[in-house]
Parts: structure tokens; C-alpha cells; sequence
């Protein structure tokens, strides 16, 4: 607790730099290792681009670093369960004052004087800015989060350099800060100017036929990559019978702006080449539920949410692995998706659906995750042992019992 008398911009200035230790403490633990999970794989951004390659990782659950390099300047992402967590990197110009000027959040005299101040004093800069009130205690952390992500979306600006995916690799699991889906920010990177040539290369002809594929976490991946409502309306018209360029003109949006969309879907797999002559909508229609048995579903799915733990809430057992465990999870997900609910049904539980999809996708990142998994069980460990033990000749449970 800080002292009565304590000033308000002390106490800012110590939390902000309390702040920085935590900072400072994840680039200096960034290359910890959390096991094993395979080999290290490495090629040229001429032959694999950066959306492809965080596409596969999200589809792989790769926890470990992508490393981007073109000397002298190198760059780092971090990834737990496919999703970016932390960037790092060597690059002057990607320091986060530097961000913050070019965000005019600071001025170019403000920047001067924090460096002056760090540079005499020793001080962390986040103290120094919320001590100047250039930046408020409650603004650091979202600046930390946007230049990891600015750190990620200059690399979408790189025609040439050499890539390394190394499992395993982590920022630590205590001092993660999750970014935003890697599908938005590979629209967004995309939209930032990627290369015209490399998207044309990928998707082919605009005479090519595409399907969107609803299986998986496809409908996770389209809602996060596509917020405007005139370009989420696009992955609709996908079906399998219009090529790309009557697409385009079906949108009403630019040419360019529908093959990014295009291109950035297919990275994640929700978006497939389609076979012509027919079958382009297969996968695309849902059968006619049972909207009060989906109800009751979705009501307890959510109940279990609250109370259950992480093995109860994915319906796996706690032997499973990284493979079986994302298995259950995409599974859970297609089926709490509104394409599969129907939209009625998927406006009224809007609340219960959030609450299940941000615990299932805890539930992932955790039990995913070697070093937080362990963290998870043993702290579970006590709760287990607390439990009184069943008579034997108990009958099991029913699974619409209530928990007890």
C-alpha cells in the first residue's frame, strides 16, 4: 500500500515504473524454452510471406518465436497456442518512443526530453513519460501492446530476408501480454501496402473459384479479420460459382481490397480453392435444429464455463495432448458458431456464446502451453485432493446432473 502522504505523480511515476521492471523482465526471459515441440523451420520471405506464415501458425497451435532477420536488423514474434503475444526488436526506428512520435502521442521535444531524463538519470522510460504526463499510468500498457503489434506490422513491408519458426521458444508465461488475432493484424499489414505481386501469386487468376469453408475456427478467423461491414459481407459471396473478379464486382469494393481479402482468408484456411462443375457449396448448409435442445445445450455449456475447469470445459481428459486438445476446441467452437446456431438463436444467447468462445479459448492457450498447462495442474492439484473420496459402489453421475 503506498504511504498517506504519498504524491499522486510519485505513486504514477512508481506503478509506471513497476511497469517497465515487468517489461524489461520479458525481453530478458524472451528466449526461454518451454520444451520440446518439434523441429525449428526456416526458408526465405521470397518463397513463404509473412501472412502465410502466421496463418500456419495459428493453424499448427505453434507456441514458440517466428524469427525475421535481414541483417543487421532482426525481429522477433512470439506465439502460445497460434496467437502473437510479444515482438521484439534491434531496430532503432521500432523503439517504442519512436512509435509514439510517429503516433504524434509524443512530440518530437517530448521524446528529446524522456531521453534526456533517461539518459542522466538511469529511469525507465514509461515512469518518465507518466511522471511528465506525456502518457497517463493507464495508457502504458495499451502503448506496450501497440508496439509489439508495430513492431509485427512493419514486417509486412519486407520484400526479401530469411525466416526461422523455433518451437518451444516463449516470452515467459507470466509475463505475456495477448495481442490481437493474427487475422487482424494480417489485414491489417496486408492493407498497410504488401506486395500486389506476391497476393496475385498466391491467388492465381481472378477467373479462380473459391469457396469459404465454415469448418474449424474459419468463422472465428472471418469475424477477426473483417470489422467493416461492406467487407464482411464478402466472404459470402464466395461460393464456389463466382470467380474472384465477378466477386469483386459483386462487392462494390475495389479490386485490390477483395484479393486481400481473398489472399489473407486462404492463409488461415478459410478459404479453398473450388472444384468446378459442382460441389462448391457443400459444407455451406445446416441442417434445422432443435432450437429449444440447443438452448438448454448452450445455457449449460455456459454454466460449465463458470464453474468447470479447463479439461471439463473442453470435454478432454487430462492426459491429453496439444493435438487433441485443439481438436476439442475448434470442434466446440463450429459447434457455438452462429452459422451452425442460426442467427436467431445466436443474437438471443449473443452473451452466453462470448462467455463460452474467451473461456474455450483460454482453455486452449493454457492447456496448450507446456509451461502455463503445468502452472494450471498443480494448481489445480489441491482442489482435486480436497475432494471427498466416492463410495464404490456410487453410480456415476449423469452428464445433465447439476454439479455439486
Amino acid at each position: 500500500m503506498a504511504p498517506v502522504n504519498e504524491d499522486l505523480s510519485q505513486l504514477l511515476g512508481r506503478l509506471a515504473a513497476g511497469i517497465d521492471d515487468v517489461i524489461e523482465a520479458e525481453m530478458s526471459t524472451a528466449l526461454e524454452a518451454v520444451g520440446d515441440e518439434g523441429p525449428a523451420s526456416a526458408g526465405a520471405l521470397a518463397e513463404i510471406g509473412l501472412p502465410v506464415l502466421m496463418g500456419r501458425i495459428f493453424s499448427d497451435g505453434t507456441t514458440g518465436r517466428l524469427r525475421i532477420w535481414q541483417e543487421p536488423v532482426e525481429k522477433s514474434v512470439y506465439f502460445e497456442a497460434g496467437l502473437p503475444v510479444m515482438a521484439a526488436s534491434n531496430d532503432v526506428a521500432d523503439r517504442m518512443l519512436a512509435m509514439l512520435v510517429r503516433e504524434r502521442t509524443v512530440s518530437t521535444a517530448q521524446r528529446e526530453e524522456v531521453e534526456k531524463i533517461v539518459g542522466a538519470s538511469g529511469r525507465k522510460v514509461g515512469g518518465v513519460l507518466v511522471d511528465l504526463g506525456f502518457l497517463r499510468s493507464d495508457e502504458l500498457l495499451p502503448a506496450v501492446r501497440r508496439h509489439y503489434e508495430s513492431i509485427i506490422l512493419s514486417l509486412f513491408g519486407w520484400t526479401a530476408g530469411l525466416w526461422q519458426i523455433e518451437p518451444g521458444m516463449t516470452a515467459g508465461p507470466e509475463r505475456t501480454r495477448l495481442l490481437r488475432h493474427p487475422a487482424a493484424l494480417v489485414r491489417e499489414g496486408l492493407a498497410r501496402g504488401y506486395s500486389s505481386e506476391k497476393i496475385a501469386a498466391h491467388v492465381g487468376s481472378g477467373k479462380n473459384l473459391f469457396a469459404l469453408d465454415t469448418s474449424g475456427t474459419s468463422a472465428d478467423v472471418v469475424k477477426q479479420m473483417l470489422t467493416d461491414p461492406a467487407e464482411a459481407r464478402v466472404p459470402l459471396l464466395f461460393d464456389g460459382v463466382r470467380s474472384l473478379d465477378e466477386v469483386a464486382r459483386s462487392s462494390g469494393l475495389p479490386d485490390a481490397t477483395v484479393w486481400q481479402i481473398a489472399f489473407a482468408l486462404s492463409c488461415f484456411g478459410a478459404l479453398r480453392p473450388a472444384r468446378s462443375g459442382g460441389g462448391a457449396n457443400e459444407g455451406l448448409r445446416f441442417g434445422v435444429r432443435d432450437l429449444q435442445i440447443a438452448r438448454e445445450r448452450l445455457l449449460a455449456r455456459q454454466a460449465l464455463a463458470q464453474e468447470g475447469d479447463y479439461f471439463q470445459i473442453l470435454g478432454v481428459d487430462r492426459q491429453a495432448d496439444a493435438t487433441e486438445i485443439r481438436r476439442a476446441h475448434q470442434r466446440l467452437v463450429r459447434e457455438c458458431s452462429p452459422e451452425a446456431l442460426g442467427p436467431d438463436l445466436a443474437h438471443e444467447l449473443k452473451t452466453a456464446l462470448e462467455t463460452i468462445r474467451e473461456v474455450l479459448d483460454e482453455g486452449l492457450r493454457v492447456l496448450s502451453t507446456p509451461a502455463l498447462r503445468a502452472a494450471y495442474e498443480l494448481n489445480q492439484a489441491p482442489e482435486v485432493e480436497a475432494q471427498p473420496p466416492q463410495p464404490e459402489s456410487a453410480a456415476e453421475p449423469s452428464a445433465d446432473a447439476p454439479r455439486g
